[in-house]
């Protein structure tokens, strides 16, 4: 969905993506295509090492950072200099980055001791909705909280209360679980916490304000929606693949 709302952007306006004048020669493209193995080797680490159950998602992370170091030192042309300034950069990213969640945090603990999240969900709960109009609401709940607390932070305020709700309701466990996921990343990409529009700005190094990134994500977090409504009208869609590999 993604890829077709950037190719109708660039066709609308096409010096988003301007075309290559001169004709590419076939040995070029295949000479790019291969200089991308690194990377490919990086991607086979990580799924590799979480799916033979090596390392957990966040070790794979780690398992990833030592491939790209090792490829860097014998393909690239990483220095222990340049290795030193990596480190350095990305600690201050991540600092940047942790003042925003620990802000979230204490946000989402002065909420939590207040219950206002259950509250919330057990109103839903005692409506006496049907399935539909309670995923509406759940829905609802998770973009404007997403608007404010980081994705942990969510989940440990509602998964609780909301898990057994919905599935008592009759929605697959996995299902959900994406759903939950994309309701998630939605709320990366919201003002004002919005973790990812941090990073966007960071590594842009502050070309672009934090209102430009929003905007430019809106209509990338209003495809996901329309993803939302997929997966409700086609639940396969998601659990497919799942229930293949049970």
């Amino acid at each position: 969905m993604f890829m077709i709302y950037i190719y109708l952007r660039c066709r609308q306006n096409p010096l988003l993506a301007p075309r290559i004048e001169s004709q590419l020669k076939i040995t070029l493209i295949i000479k790019n295509i291969l200089a991308i193995w690194p990377f490919l080797i990086v991607v086979i680490a990580i799924m590799g090492s979480i799916s033979f159950g090596i390392a957990t998602p966040t070790e794979a992370a780690g398992v990833g950072v030592i491939a790209t170091i090792i490829l860097g030192k014998f393909w690239g042309s990483l220095t222990l200099k340049k290795l030193v300034e990596a480190i350095y950069f990305g600690t201050l990213l991540y600092a940047s980055i942790m003042f925003v969640v620990i802000g979230a945090t204490i946000l989402a603990q002065a909420v939590s001791l207040l219950g206002i999240p259950q509250i919330i969900l057990e109103t839903v709960r005692a409506a006496d909705l049907g399935p539909l109009a309670v995923l509406f609401a759940v829905i609802l709940v998770y973009l404007v909280l997403g608007c404010f607390f980081d994705g942990l932070s969510l989940m440990i305020m509602t998964l609780p209360i909301l898990v057994p709700l919905m599935v008592g309701l009759g929605y697959d466990p996995i299902w959900l679980g994406v759903i939950i996921t994309i309701m998630i990343e939605i709320g990366q990409v919201t003002p004002p916490v919005g973790l990812n529009l941090s990073v966007l700005v960071s590594v842009a190094k502050e070309k672009v304000t934090l209102g430009e990134v929003a905007m430019a994500t809106m209509p990338y977090w209003l495809i996901l929606l329309v993803g939302i409504m997929l997966l409700t009208a086609i639940p396969q869609i998601a659990l497919f693949l799942p229930s293949k590999l049970m």
